[in-house]
């Protein structure tokens, strides 16, 4: 966060210079105390998860007798006791209608929840004999040295005395890393910002001999608002469409506006007529793969590349594809990669991602996306197409019918849905639709100038939008 590879204890470091003064790192924490140190802890936890990721790899890939878990399959029996043991869930005065209109619409959901719930079991089993005799030392240091990337030759674990280095946690976590990092930034940002003009305004009262209360006081002083001001002001609210109700507290509204403005011009004199070096730096953004092996494409093969992980159900999702359709019309060197991205369970979404693959695989992914996106999906529990209209559909596209039935049913396309599901979550994603571009990840929707611009410009020190829960990031 602050200038790498420093001597000094954290709390020590200088976050700024204010006239040859430092405003220590310690300073700008104070405020922020509790919530710095659960970053730190964050920050610890996740470096510690995907650490534990990278030892199981390991193991996985040395030992020949490593196997993926394969519980025992859910019982009609079982899906009809978890039923009964929520049945306030599924038919109380706040479940889906589907599942009080139809008691069998609720059982796939159901079934899928418990073969995860079996899994995970069968996941954590596998993984306790998976250790069992191997010597593994972990090495990771405490959160606050990971809010600076780890020398990537550093090693953070040793397996049997063979090492996990830092360049491989730092990929593995790149953007959940990140994240956490900028968020200890902006905060620490905020809190300088703040340390700063206190600083200013401290020594422009020394400088004028009085104390620094005493100067915003003077500041706030002859900020009596007439009622000529004070009727323009609320004829403007009314004209805007704002009416105002209490016109005495408007009129206190308007002189604190009057005295915040002149404090704050007063601090702007101050910042320009002083010397300030910011020495916090804001971490990199990630650099993700961008990897376009058994994925559909459009557009052309040597232009600036895009991938996009979505899926035909969410209502982002769709408004996203119609921008991509556009931004391939405006550019046709444009490439975009469609990844799938389904991070619940969610059958619309999994049959939609079934007949765009298979459609890609019969060449005729453009007809099958176009027809997607013109239809409204059909409710949870329901179908995009049943047997008369699959068989239409094929028609429609040009492909052959059988060729797709088999293909829908094929375990490899499953596999390949969820390959892509779990390829996003790992990189950090959880929401759709998510993208890569030139390496950096962004999500939420975009139009397609947003795109454009993404794709064109040259990426800023931080994110060009949104990663991830709203952070707005320049």
């Amino acid at each position: 966060m602050l200038l790498a590879g420093s001597p000094v204890a954290l709390g020590d470091e200088v976050a700024a210079r204010i006239n040859g003064q430092a405003v220590l790192l310690s300073e700008i924490d104070a405020p922020s105390r509790p919530k710095i140190v659960r970053l730190h802890q964050a920050l610890a936890d996740q470096a510690a998860r995907t650490l534990d990721r990278l030892i199981d790899r390991h193991l996985q890939t040395s030992s020949a007798a490593a196997k993926s878990p394969s519980p025992k399959p859910v019982t009609d029996d079982a899906v009809r006791a978890f039923r009964s043991s929520r049945a306030e869930d599924f038919e109380g005065p706040f479940a889906p209608v589907e599942t009080t209109r139809n008691p069998a619409a609720g059982e796939p959901a159901i079934r899928h929840y418990l073969e995860q719930k079996a899994l995970e079991t069968a996941e954590a089993e596998a993984r306790h004999h998976l250790r069992e005799g191997h010597a593994i030392k972990i090495l990771l240091p405490e959160g606050p040295e990971l809010e600076q990337p780890l020398p990537p030759e550093r090693t953070v674990a040793l397996v049997d005395d063979v090492p996990i280095r830092a360049g491989a946690l730092e990929q593995a976590a790149a953007l959940r890393l990140y994240r956490l990092r900028k968020e200890i930034y902006l905060e620490r940002q905020r809190n300088l910002e703040t340390a700063i003009e206190r600083r200013l305004l401290n020594a422009e009262a020394r400088r004028r001999g009085v104390s620094t209360e005493d100067l915003l006081a003077k500041m706030a002083q002859d900020t009596t608002v007439g009622d000529e001001e004070l009727h323009a002001f609320i004829k403007a609210e009314s004209a805007a469409g704002r009416p105002v109700s209490d016109p005495g507290r408007t009129r206190q509204y308007l002189a604190f506006r009057k005295a915040y403005t002149r404090r704050t011009a007063l601090v702007e004199r101050l910042r320009a007529s002083a010397r300030i070096d910011i020495l916090l730096k804001e971490p990199s953004p990630p650099r993700l793969p961008m990897t376009e092996a058994n994925a559909p494409v459009l557009g052309a093969q040597g232009g600036p590349r895009l991938v996009i992980y979505t899926n035909y159900r969410c209502t982002p999702c769709r408004a996203t594809h119609r921008e991509i359709d556009r931004l391939l019309a405006a550019d046709r060197k444009v490439r975009v990669i469609f990844r799938d991205f389904i991070p619940v369970y969610d059958p619309v979404a999994n049959e939609a991602a079934r007949l765009s693959r298979c459609a890609d695989r019969l060449g005729a992914f453009r007809r099958m996306r176009n027809e997607l996106l013109t239809r409204d999906p059909p409710a949870f529990g329901e179908t995009w197409y049943q047997d008369d209209a699959l068989r239409s559909l094929s028609g429609r596209l040009g492909i052959d019918g059988a060729a797709l039935v088999q293909c829908l049913s094929s375990a490899e396309i499953g596999e390949a849905i969820e390959r892509d599901t779990a390829q996003a979550l790992e990189l950090g994603f959880e929401e759709a639709p998510s993208y890569i571009a030139r390496g950096i990840p962004f999500s939420g929707m975009q139009s397609a100038e947003s795109l454009a611009r993404i794709l064109r410009s040259r990426m800023p020190q931080g994110e060009p939008h949104r990663i991830e829960r709203g952070v707005n990031l320049h």
